[in-house]
């Protein structure tokens, strides 16, 4: 018998992780799970469940948490950058990759020239599918300059 997991990513653990890099954002500090329910909209069941996933994660997506002896969690860390990428609020390789092969289509658009118009329309296709490691490192390059390294 074949047995189906539920995916929790996209309507637990996602919204606990957005709400944690929210959170902190706004306050600067770490936070309780409460913080993170009303934040969230979900349950205090649903967010225990999205931080005992998430604490597992390589690499981490939270500093740390602290827990009560009863093993509740009563303090949840600031998020890290994995955190602040996996959510949109930092950008990844794959979305300057995205970013760059949009630029392109968007020139293309603009451009009267046909012949140049021709050359981005190509460059946008080739990086949007075969190129797409190189996009993707040209994503990483442009990160990593812009974080000074």
């Amino acid at each position: 018998m074949n047995v189906v997991m539920e995916e929790t990513w996209p309507h637990r653990d996602l919204p606990v992780l957005t709400a944690i890099v929210e959170v902190f954002e706004r306050t600067g500090r770490v936070m309780s799970p409460n913080e993170i329910v009303r934040q969230s909209g979900l349950t205090g069941d649903q967010v225990e469940s999205a931080l005992n996933a998430l604490e597992g994660e390589t690499p981490p997506c939270i500093t740390k948490l602290d827990r009560r002896a009863s093993g509740g969690i009563s303090l949840i860390g600031k998020p890290t950058g994995h955190a602040r990428r996996a959510v949109g609020a930092w950008p990844s390789a794959e979305t300057m990759a995205d970013q760059i092969v949009q630029a392109l289509e968007e020139a293309a658009e603009r451009e009267p020239d046909t012949e140049r118009q021709g050359w981005l329309r190509q460059s946008a296709n080739y990086l949007g599918n075969a190129g797409r490691d190189l996009a993707v490192e040209i994503g990483a390059t442009a990160i990593n300059r812009q974080m000074g390294m």
